[in-house]
């Protein structure tokens, strides 16, 4: 299984340390929740906080006193939010899968094709804030934060938690304003979707992640940003009631054919299952109603697997996917669907 942070190409156990972390943002300073604490801004009144933030690691996150002006990215949901907050001035490294705003996939690269970094290099750069999310980068967070860098790896959110995300990152960066102007524009977009498919029947849906292991798919399951997603466009998980894997269980072809969705949204890059038309040929899936009906979907790996500003992109493209009748426009382009 590869990790939706890297492209799909990095090791197992990366994605799993990924997948395995729960949403659990919370307040600096190591107060106890529901805990009101304040973090400096770029005014003169602190902003306030008002749940406990912690890391990926359940570590109390601490604040910069300035601004910071050097920053490094190493997954590509930081630098899509960092590029959301118009901060591609202040990035200094970004890691090698980060394709998306065009300014930040020219920054330099601090990571290869298999996932490894290049502590050497991160630290010549001097940043003052290195951002990380899931907890895929632990190796490397420790090794940096040894040698004296600012190192924040948030927790992996579902959709609710990536605004607060974005938030948080805003608080980080001293980029508050910005941050609030993006959520806000996030939720008007979420709030739009929903309004639209409101009333409809909840079709059921097999949201999968990757299939490099045929016949055991990897999919999105409770708790996952994928599974709020399938709620947020009134559609029903197939797999809701799984949470194993941080929320990204690995389930069967028996378990799927049982269900028996009604569609199948794939996520995953061609190379790892997410070939449409492949899936007319996986052995005993002919009884699917997804497959009688040719209801087989793949959407934008980038905007389904990524927890940064574009997952409402992902909400609107599922959402269009699975009750079109109620879109008078057609599917937007940055959706890749593929049928």
């Amino acid at each position: 299984m590869r990790t939706c942070q890297h492209k799909l190409v990095t090791t197992s156990h990366l994605l799993i340390a990924l997948l395995a972390c729960l949403l659990c943002l919370a307040a600096c300073g190591g107060t106890g929740n529901g805990t009101t604490t304040t973090a400096t801004t770029t005014g003169t009144t602190p902003t306030p906080i008002l749940t406990p933030a912690v890391d990926a690691y359940g570590t109390p996150i601490t604040y910069p006193k300035s601004a910071p002006q050097k920053i490094v990215s190493l997954v590509p949901s930081m630098s899509e939010i960092l590029g959301g907050l118009n901060l591609q001035d202040r990035v200094v490294g970004v890691d090698y899968y980060t394709n998306y705003p065009a300014e930040m996939a020219k920054k330099q690269k601090i990571s290869d094709t298999g996932g490894k970094y290049n502590v050497e290099q991160i630290v010549a750069l001097h940043p003052d804030l290195v951002l990380s999310a899931g907890g895929i980068t632990k190796q490397y967070d420790s090794q940096l934060t040894q040698l004296g860098l600012h190192v924040v790896d948030l927790p992996s959110p579902d959709i609710a938690g990536t605004l607060q995300q974005i938030q948080l990152v805003g608080q980080l960066t001293f980029t508050q304003d910005a941050a609030s102007a993006l959520t806000k524009q996030m939720q008007q977009q979420i709030d739009t979707v929903k309004a639209k498919v409101v009333g409809t029947s909840a079709p059921k849906v097999l949201l999968e992640v990757d299939d490099s292991t045929p016949g055991k798919p990897y999919v999105f399951g409770g708790g996952s940003f994928g599974d709020e997603l399938l709620q947020y466009a009134n559609a029903t998980n197939i797999f809701h009631t799984n949470t194993s894997g941080g929320g990204y269980p690995q389930v069967t072809d028996e378990a799927i054919i049982s269900a028996n969705p009604q569609f199948v949204i794939l996520t995953e890059d061609p190379k790892y299952g997410g070939d449409a038309t492949q899936v007319y040929k996986r052995p005993n899936w002919g009884s699917i109603d997804a497959v009688k009906n040719r209801k087989i979907y793949h959407i934008n790996t980038d905007i389904m697997q990524r927890a940064g500003p574009r997952i409402v992109q992902g909400l609107q493209c599922v959402a269009q996917v699975v009750h079109p009748d109620k879109f008078s426009d057609p599917i937007p382009a940055y959706c890749q669907v593929a049928a």
